[in-house]
C-alpha cells in the first residue's frame, strides 16, 4: 500500500511540474496588488479592490459653422484608494491636434491649432491659475492639491477648442452638415492600483482608459440639427416634433425597422422643434459608463429598431443606424447591428446586452464608444458586416468590462476580432466568408514580431495589428475548440461577471479563464501571449500498409497550433482528423495519427482557413 501511495505521489508531483503547471511571469506591480489584497491570484477582484470615480455634469455649445466648442464641466471626483494624491492628472484628448503635440499619426496642417483653452479651473471653490497646472501634450498636471483617501472634491473647468475639420481620428467633421464629437471634455485620468496615474499620452494610434461615472450632458446646437449620444435623451418632446417622438417610441417596442427620419422629413422641416433663439438644447443622462460621445447631423436619415435582450425580464435595447442617404452601402448596417446585439445576448457570450441602446453613425472611421459606433460606408458587404459586428461587440469590452485599452488593447480587440469570423455566417450566410489571417504569418518570426503581452504603445509595423487584434482572436478560437463552446462560455462569463464595472488586468483575465474552465491553462497563456513563437506544423512522415495509414505531424515551429488534417480520396471525397492545441501542451514531440482509409488516398492536407502557419509547403503530402 505504501508503494502504491508513493507512486501516486510521484505521478502527481510530475504532473504538477509539467507544462500544465507553469507559472505566468507576473509583473512586480501585479504581485504588489496581490500582496496588498486589491486583486486575487484566482483572477477575482481582491477583498480590498477599489477604483476611483468621477461623475460629470457637462454643458456645451457647438457652433457648426466655426466648429467652436465651448464647454463647462463639473466633476465630482472621489479618491476611493488608500493613497493620498499629491497631484491630479487630467486628459485633454483634443490636444492631439495641438501644434506642438507629439503624435504617431499624420494630421494635416490645416487641422493643427492651439488645442484646448482652459478659461478657468476651480477645485472646491479655489481658483487655480495657469502657474498651478502644466499641460504637456494631452496630459494636464495639477500640482499642490492634496486629496486624502476617501475624500471627494468638486472640480469646475471652463474650456473651449476648435473641432478638427479633416484628419478625422475617431472624432471630427464628417461633411458640412455632420460631425462626430468624442473626447471633447477635460477628464480626470485613471488612478489605479497597478500603475498609479495613467500618464501615457494620447498620440493617435493608441486608444483609451477611463474611469466609470455618471454623466449628465446638455448639448446646445442649431435647431436644424439632430443629436445622438451616449445615454438616454431626457427631453425628446422638447427637441423633436410629435411625429418623430411617436415613431421613436414605436421603434423602441418593435422588432421591425422603423424609418424615424427620412429625407422627406428633413426637406419639409418636420423633425426638430424650432425656437426663437434658433437653437435646441439636448439633454442626455448616462449611468456608470466610462465615456460619453455624441454626433450631430442636419441631413442624415435615421432607421431604428429594438431587440429583446433579456428573455426573463423582456428588456429591450434600441438599435439605430444614422447615415447619409446617398450612401446605399449603409442600408444593411441596421440589420447587421441588430443581429449583433441579439448574438451578444443569446449566443456569445450570452450576456444580455447591457445598455439601453446602440447607435451606429456613419463617419470616417471604424470606432467604438459607449452606446455609439462610428462606421464608414464600406462598399464590400463582408467588411461592412464584420466591422459592424466588431465595433458593436466592443460594448462589452472595454466599456462594460473596462480593461486598460491604452496599455493592453489585445484584451478587447482580440475578442472583438473573434466575432468578425464567428458572427459572420450567423448574421448573413449569403455573404462569402473569406477571412484573411495572413498578417500573423507575415509578422511571425520577423524582427518586428513581439509577444502579445507587449504593451500596445510599443507595437509598430507588422507586429501591431497581428499582435493586438488577430493573433489573440485566433488564440481564443483555438481555446474554444479545445475547451468546447460550453466550457469556454462558462469561463468567459465568469470573467465578465467578476469584472463588469471594473478594471481587469491581463492576469485577471487569464486566471479567471483558468478558474471558469477548471483547467490550468498557463502553458497556453505562456505559449501564445508571453513568448515570441512561430507557427509551423508539417507532415513529416507517412506510412501506409493495406490502407492503414500512420502519419506523423511535427512542429518545426514553436507556437501551439491545432491539427486539422484533411484526407482527400481518389474519388474526391474528404474527411478530417482533428487534434486540438492541447496535443502540444507537454512539448513538441511529433503527434502520430492513425486511420483506416475507406479507399486509396490521393492527398493529405494540413491546416484549415484559420490555422496559422508560416510554411505551407510542408503541409501537403501527395501520393
Amino acid at each position: 500500500m505504501k508503494n502504491i501511495l508513493l507512486q501516486i505521489f510521484i505521478i502527481l508531483l510530475v504532473f504538477s511540474n509539467s507544462s500544465f503547471g507553469q507559472d505566468l511571469p507576473i509583473t512586480k506591480n501585479v504581485k504588489e496588488a496581490y500582496r496588498v489584497g486589491t486583486r486575487d491570484i484566482s483572477g477575482a477582484p481582491g477583498k480590498l479592490y477599489w477604483q476611483n470615480t468621477g461623475d460629470y455634469n457637462i454643458k456645451i455649445k457647438f457652433d457648426s459653422a466655426t466648429r467652436l466648442l465651448n464647454g463647462t464641466v463639473d466633476i465630482e471626483y472621489t479618491n476611493n484608494s488608500n493613497d493620498t494624491l499629491a497631484q491630479l492628472v487630467f486628459k485633454l484628448y483634443p490636444n492631439l491636434y495641438k501644434t506642438d503635440a507629439i503624435r504617431n499619426m499624420y494630421i494635416a496642417l490645416k487641422d493643427l491649432g492651439a488645442g484646448v483653452q482652459i478659461e478657468s479651473f476651480i477645485i472646491d471653490n479655489e481658483y487655480f491659475d495657469s502657474a498651478r497646472y502644466k499641460i504637456i501634450g494631452t496630459n494636464m498636471y495639477v500640482d499642490n492639491k492634496i486629496i486624502l483617501p476617501k475624500q471627494k472634491v468638486h472640480i469646475t473647468v471652463n474650456y473651449s477648442y476648435i473641432l478638427n475639420a479633416g484628419s478625422f481620428i475617431r472624432t471630427g467633421q464628417i461633411d458640412t452638415g455632420a460631425f462626430f464629437i468624442a473626447y471633447f471634455f477635460p477628464r480626470v485620468a485613471v488612478y489605479d492600483d497597478i500603475d498609479g496615474w495613467s500618464e501615457h499620452p494620447y498620440l493617435g494610434k493608441e486608444e483609451f482608459y477611463n474611469d466609470f461615472g455618471d454623466f449628465h450632458v446638455e448639448i446646445t446646437v442649431p435647431d436644424y440639427y439632430q443629436v445622438w449620444a451616449t445615454g438616454e435623451l431626457k427631453n425628446k418632446h422638447e427637441v423633436f416634433t410629435n411625429e418623430i417622438v411617436y415613431r421613436l417610441e414605436l421603434a423602441q417596442q418593435s422588432d421591425s425597422i422603423i424609418n424615424i427620419i427620412t429625407t422627406g422629413d428633413l426637406q419639409n422641416g418636420h423633425v426638430t422643434n424650432k425656437n426663437k433663439d434658433s437653437v435646441n438644447t439636448w439633454i442626455f443622462d448616462a449611468k456608470n459608463v466610462i465615456d460619453f460621445s455624441f454626433c450631430i447631423s442636419n441631413h442624415y436619415e435615421w432607421k431604428s429598431t429594438s431587440v429583446i435582450v433579456d428573455s426573463t425580464s423582456k428588456r429591450r435595447a434600441g438599435v439605430d443606424a444614422v447615415f447619409n442617404p446617398n450612401h446605399e452601402a449603409f442600408l444593411p448596417v441596421i440589420s447587421y447591428a441588430r443581429k449583433t446585439v441579439e448574438l451578444i445576448s443569446y449566443y456569445f457570450p450570452k450576456i444580455p446586452f447591457p445598455y439601453s441602446h446602440l447607435t451606429v453613425f456613419e463617419g470616417l472611421d471604424a470606432m467604438e464608444y459607449p452606446m455609439m459606433v462610428n462606421i464608414l460606408p464600406f462598399k464590400d458587404p463582408a467588411d461592412a458586416m464584420e466591422l459592424t459586428a466588431h465595433e458593436v461587440f466592443h460594448s462589452l469590452f472595454p466599456f462594460y468590462v473596462a480593461n486598460n485599452e491604452t496599455k493592453y488593447s489585445f484584451m478587447d480587440e482580440g475578442l472583438a476580432t473573434l466575432t468578425e469570423f464567428m458572427f459572420h455566417p450567423l448574421i448573413d450566410s449569403t455573404i462569402p466568408l473569406n477571412y484573411d489571417i495572413s498578417p500573423v504569418n507575415l509578422s511571425a518570426g520577423t524582427d518586428e514580431d513581439m509577444p502579445v503581452m507587449t504593451p500596445t504603445p510599443q507595437l509598430y509595423g507588422k507586429a501591431r495589428f497581428a499582435n493586438k487584434d488577430l493573433k489573440p482572436a485566433l488564440a481564443y478560437l483555438y481555446l474554444q475548440e479545445m475547451l468546447g463552446e460550453s466550457q469556454f462560455l462558462k469561463a468567459l462569463q465568469l470573467y465578465i461577471t467578476r469584472w463588469a464595472g471594473k478594471h481587469p488586468t491581463p492576469f485577471d483575465f487569464f486566471n479567471s479563464i483558468n478558474a471558469g474552465s477548471g483547467i490550468n491553462l498557463n502553458w497556453f497563456w505562456n505559449n501564445w501571449f508571453f513568448e515570441k513563437n512561430v507557427p509551423d506544423l508539417a507532415i513529416s512522415n507517412v506510412n501506409n500498409r493495406k490502407l492503414n495509414y500512420s502519419i506523423d505531424i511535427s512542429s518545426p515551429g514553436t507556437l501551439a497550433v491545432p491539427i486539422h488534417l484533411t484526407i482527400i480520396y481518389e474519388n474526391g471525397s474528404k474527411e478530417t482528423i482533428t487534434k486540438d492545441i492541447s496535443c502540444w501542451a507537454n512539448g513538441r514531440k511529433p503527434i502520430n495519427l492513425k486511420f483506416k482509409a475507406k479507399m486509396k488516398v490521393k492527398q493529405l492536407v494540413l491546416g484549415n482557413a484559420y490555422d496559422v502557419d508560416i510554411n505551407p509547403e510542408n503541409n501537403k503530402w501527395t501520393f
